[in-house]
Formats: C-alpha cells, sequence, structure tokens
C-alpha cells in the first residue's frame, strides 16, 4: 500500500506459492470440517433432494423388526408342533396329519368289494381258537419305550417266561462276534464262577434296573468298577459243543426293582 501524496510504501505482504498452498489446504479443511458437523448434529440432510429423512428411515427399520419377530413367531409355533408330535408318539399314541385339500371337490369311490374265497378262509383262520395265526394267540403290544442298548450283536432263541420261572433270554452272536457289552451306565456289583465252568456278571443301573450276563467265558471287568453304555464287559464261552451246534448263546436278565422283567420290553435287538 502506497500513500497516493508522497509515494511512500505504508505496508506491503509478499506470498510464496507455498504459503497459498497452505493456506487454501487449511480453509478446505475448516469448510469440510464444518459440513461434517452439520451433517452430523443437524437436520439439514433431510432437506436435500433424494436424500431418505429421518421419518424414511426409522419406517424402514419398524418394517425389518416386524419380518424378524413374525420369522421368531414362524419359528417357534414349528418348535411347539414338533415338541407335541414327539410328546404324543412317546405317550403310544400316532400323531394325525390334517390335510388342507378341498375334499368337497374330490370324488371317491364308494363302491363294495365283494368277498372272495380267500377272505373267507383268512377270515375263518383269525376267527378259531388254535392256529399260528389265531387271534386268540395274539400276544399284548409292547407299550415299553426300548431304554437300554443291546448286550449283544444277535439273535434271540429264548424268550422271557415268567410262568415257567425263565426268566432270562437266550441270544446267539452273529458273525461270530462273542463281544458282551453294557445295556447302559452301571456299577459291576458282582462277578461269579458258576458250577458249569462259565462266569456270570451282574451290574447295577439308574431306577432300580439290574442287568445279569451269564455263560460268559471271559470277564474283563471287576466288581464296583464304573462301567459306561457299550463298553464290552466279557465274552461268551466257546465250547467245543457250542462249535459243533454253530454258535455260542448269552443268557441274559433284566430285573427292576426286585422283579424279572421281560428284557425284550425295553431293548430292540
Amino acid at each position: 500500500m502506497r500513500d497516493r501524496e508522497t509515494g511512500i510504501v505504508d505496508w506491503k505482504i509478499h506470498i510464496t506459492p507455498l504459503a497459498l498452498g497452505i493456506g487454501i489446504a487449511t480453509l478446505f479443511v475448516v469448510i469440510t470440517s464444518a459440513l461434517l458437523l452439520l451433517m452430523a448434529y443437524t437436520s439439514v440432510l433431510d432437506v436435500l433432494p433424494g436424500y431418505r429423512t429421518k421419518a424414511e428411515r426409522m419406517t424402514d427399520e419398524l418394517t425389518a423388526n416386524i419380518m424378524r419377530i413374525d420369522a421368531m413367531e414362524r419359528k417357534m409355533a414349528d418348535s411347539l408342533k414338533y415338541n407335541e408330535l414327539i410328546t404324543t408318539i412317546l405317550s403310544g399314541n400316532t400323531p394325525t396329519l390334517h390335510s388342507t385339500v378341498m375334499t368337497d371337490t374330490i370324488r371317491y369311490d364308494k363302491s363294495t368289494v365283494l368277498p372272495t374265497r380267500a377272505d373267507s378262509l383268512l377270515r375263518r383262520v383269525l376267527e378259531s381258537h388254535e392256529g399260528e395265526y389265531s387271534l386268540a394267540n395274539t400276544k399284548p403290544l409292547k407299550t415299553e419305550a426300548a431304554m437300554f442298548s443291546a448286550p449283544m450283536r444277535g439273535t434271540v432263541t429264548r424268550t422271557f417266561d415268567a410262568p415257567e420261572s425263565s426268566y432270562d433270554i437266550a441270544i446267539v452272536s452273529l458273525a461270530g462276534d462273542s463281544s458282551v457289552m453294557a445295556i447302559e451306565n452301571g456299577t459291576v456289583v458282582g462277578t461269579q464262577r458258576d458250577d458249569n465252568g462259565t462266569s456270570t456278571i451282574t451290574m447295577q443301573h439308574g431306577e432300580g434296573y439290574v442287568s445279569v450276563y451269564k455263560q460268559l467265558g471271559e470277564v474283563l471287568v471287576r466288581k464296583g468298577q464304573h462301567i459306561t453304555s457299550g463298553t464290552v464287559i466279557g465274552r461268551i464261552a466257546n465250547s467245543e459243543d457250542d462249535a459243533e451246534q454253530g454258535a455260542a448263546e448269552l443268557g441274559f436278565e433284566l430285573w427292576r426293582d426286585g422283579t424279572a422283567v421281560d428284557p425284550e420290553r425295553y431293548i430292540l435287538f
């Protein structure tokens, strides 16, 4: 700045290109910071065209939450239905599935099928009091569910007969596997040597159940030992007579609260 009358320079400023660049950068940072603060703490964005307002964003979030709640309700309903069906099966009943098909639009054939001679013969056999297929010889249903694992992989050759004091069943091993396994977690309460040279193992389980494994040729556990379900506790005896007959048998008993029960009611062989 110069004085017009005297021409003397009163004030001057010299700006280098570097200082000019730094000043412009500083001004840009200040303006950017101010805009960010304005957008963060004010609703200035709501007035901009094309930008979703806060109310619209809240509506979208509310819709998404409602959809999540509906999905959770469906999953909960499916879980409750599943538990209801499981309870029905465990109680010995059969779940009924309700069809959603419009039955009034389906035409059913209600004509009666005429009986044949084979039907008459079958009815006569079923109504007779003798014979293998007589309804009089129908065995009662086994209502107990399978609770324990099988003591051996094999086939039952002698069944439980309480009136004849035959409390044990006989199991023949398959494929030459003579391993005998614990049917459930329990404690060995006794191992004894029988008069015929074989051994017997007695195990105590929960809820008053006791399992007895007889005709063993080898005992792999000791008295007082805790055994888990499926553990091999011994092997059945293999004598020369057994080899001639084809396979050895395991004698197995199951007791509950001091009373012998049919093992086939509690185990699937």
